[in-house]
């Protein structure tokens, strides 16, 4: 796993550029990893790891996997002030 600074850095670029919801997300389902990438740092969600599937509130969104720390981190990205 990336050091969290560095995933935080990634949150913020994509929350930027638009590929990550800046909304919180009025679903959120906690589930075993499926091998796909996460969202935020680009790495593999293993089976044995949590996933947190987020499904944004607007609808020209996809769903978003994340690994459960990485949600952590772009929860509280998210509700940062925006610059």
């Amino acid at each position: 796993m990336l050091d969290p600074q560095i995933i935080r850095l990634l949150i913020r670029e994509k929350l930027q550029g638009g590929r990550l919801p800046r909304d919180s997300a009025p679903k959120a389902l906690g589930l075993p990893g499926n091998r796909e990438k996460c969202d935020a740092c680009e790495e593999i969600l293993a089976a044995a790891a949590l996933m947190m599937e987020i499904y944004p509130l607007t609808n020209d969104m996809k769903i978003v996997r994340f690994h459960g720390d990485c949600y952590l981190l772009w929860n509280e990205e998210i509700r940062l002030p925006q610059s």
